[in-house]
């Protein structure tokens, strides 16, 4: 991908860089809050953001020159998309390595106006350019707007992640954190 790529409707699209920090932060937070708002789902129960953990994310991100861009409209950051290119799941798969979208989020002003599209192909050429052929990635079933934009860009459904809980009802305790 070059250095920064304009893309129709006066999206810019570009590599973040270690002055994105900030940015890329507050973006992760209203990630965030966007999906324990929509996303019914009991891991977001009780689960309070921690700014310094989505800095640091970030920043090994991009030491480790990871997909990290970010999205401008009229000059004003309103998404982001983080990624990394991962090992095949089946190590003796012909295919030696993925790329693995892990976040990909657009501020609610400027939804609908193909920021998500712009990021998701600037990420598939990053990708291509790295000789890699496949993107994962995985929302909630309860994101529909997620759903919709992935599967207008060709992605399909491959798995089903399946989880029961096995604790009481009700029970939404914050559990002890494995050392």
């Amino acid at each position: 991908m070059a250095r920064g790529r304009a893309i129709e409707g006066g999206i810019l699209v570009r590599p973040a860089e270690t002055a994105d920090l900030p940015v890329l932060t507050g973006l992760s937070l209203q990630f965030f809050a966007y999906l324990k708002a929509t996303v019914a789902d009991e891991f977001w129960a009780g689960a309070e953001p921690a700014p310094d953990l989505a800095h640091r994310d970030f920043e090994t991100a991009l030491a480790k020159d990871d997909l990290v861009l970010v999205a401008s409209l009229a000059g004003v950051p309103v998404g982001y998309l983080l990624g990394r290119i991962e090992p095949a799941y089946v190590r003796e798969s012909a295919i030696a390595a993925m790329g693995y979208i892990s976040h990909c989020f657009v501020r609610d002003e400027a939804r609908g106006r193909g920021v998500a599209t712009a990021l998701a192909h600037a990420a598939e050429a990053w990708f291509q350019d790295r000789g890699i052929n496949f993107i994962e990635l995985r929302y909630s079933l309860a994101n529909k707007a997620a759903a919709a934009v992935w599967a207008k860009l060709g992605y399909a459904p491959q798995r089903l992640t399946c989880r029961k809980s096995l604790r009481p009802a009700g029970n939404l305790q914050h559990e002890p954190r494995p050392p």
